[in-house]
């Protein structure tokens, strides 16, 4: 098969970890003969050495009806069996089979959390009108989707991400390094994510908050941008007399949240919306003890790995948090139930998934 692929997105978060394993995963597979990819000029992806890429640069601005209409102009002109976009933003007017990848409905279900709204919930329907297969994460966003678009029924399949194998890694001597280097504390609460309104960081504040009343050394660490839209976030802790108990930590590389992974004391995430949800799963393959919302797509990527709590329950969430850091027999058997769950996420068996999804387009 020779695949045309939309990786302009590829270092974006957690769409940029699917794009960037999916692409690897398919330059060596023996099923497919080429990938060609249009790329962003300053794209990672297409430094990497491979005999199966064939890289083509793309300027065209995202979000704009512009871009569809001139990759679409570039695709024609080659070889390719299918396209596959990663993301609800397709080509306009294709005239061979049509691939789409739909993360989440977030636009729909928190549309205070992402501009546009009215553009998205078109690109979508044009997507999901003119795809012969469409893929989602997870079954919770197949149902989503069939929800909101019923004409996404029958042609639309559920393939879970995989978890790079840099994650399963046991700890190096890197991770002293890049504790002194952040200024992490001895014991915190780690979170991973953006700091977009579903994702909840000011309930969880509130429930910190609390915990800090009861074990008066330990801290949270957030990663993500390091400003939201209003200052909401920074207001919070402010208001709530946290003071420097809470760390911002920016935007991290792999290897420095491997190690602010496996360094902290437990992994939180309080989010209330996920399509599929990467941080969660990387910390219990770090070995690191999970609570989270018993929402959306959690129930399926940490499963028995870590400890749901009821969405809003902020009792429940501040005492399984104080249960795996005042038991350390219930710490080690979470942590060694979230490893085994991890497990279960293999981009080996995600890419396969692909490629049949991609066989099962043509063949309509």
């Amino acid at each position: 098969m020779r695949i045309g692929m939309d990786i302009r997105k590829e270092l974006d978060g957690g769409i940029g970890r699917y794009i960037r394993n999916l692409l690897r995963g398919l330059a060596n597979s023996e099923d497919i003969s080429t990938v060609h990819v249009w790329a962003k000029p300053d794209s990672r992806i297409l430094k990497e050495e491979t005999d199966h890429l064939e890289p083509h640069v793309e300027r065209a601005r995202l979000y704009g009806l512009w871009e569809q209409v001139a990759l679409s102009r570039k695709v024609r002109r080659v070889p390719v069996d299918l396209f596959h976009a990663p993301h609800y933003i397709v080509p306009v007017s294709m005239k061979i089979p049509l691939i789409v990848t739909i993360h989440d409905i977030i636009h729909i279900v928190f549309p205070k959390s992402l501009p546009h709204k009215q553009f998205a919930i078109l690109q979508m329907k044009y997507a999901i009108s003119h795809a012969r297969v469409i893929i989602t994460p997870s079954s919770f966003t197949e149902r989503e989707l069939r929800r909101y678009f019923p004409e996404a029924a029958g042609k639309t399949i559920s393939i879970p991400h995989g978890l790079e194998p840099s994650f399963f890694e046991t700890p190096s001597g890197e991770d002293g390094r890049v504790k002194k280097s952040l200024g992490l504390p001895e014991r915190y609460l780690f979170y991973v994510g953006n700091h977009k309104p579903h994702k909840n960081l000011g309930q969880l504040l509130e429930i910190c908050r609390d915990i800090f009343h009861v074990i008066p050394d330990l801290y949270l660490c957030v990663t993500g941008e390091s400003s939201d839209e209003d200052g909401r976030l920074f207001k919070a802790v402010t208001r709530l007399g946290l003071g420097d108990r809470v760390r911002f930590l920016g935007t991290l590389g792999n290897e420095a949240l491997r190690s602010c992974y496996r360094n902290a004391s437990c992994f939180v995430f309080p989010s209330l919306y996920e399509g599929f949800g990467f941080p969660p799963l990387e910390a219990m393959a770090c070995g690191t003890p999970v609570v989270a919302f018993n929402v959306a797509s959690l129930p399926e990527v940490v499963g028995e790995g870590g400890i749901l709590v009821p969405p809003g329950d902020k009792k429940g969430f501040h005492d399984a948090v104080l249960t795996l850091l005042k038991g350390e027999e219930a710490r080690k058997a979470w942590i060694e139930r979230g490893r085994v769950q991890a497990g279960k996420f293999r981009w080996k068996d995600a890419v396969a998934a692909h490629i049949a999804a991609y066989r099962e387009a043509l063949s309509r």
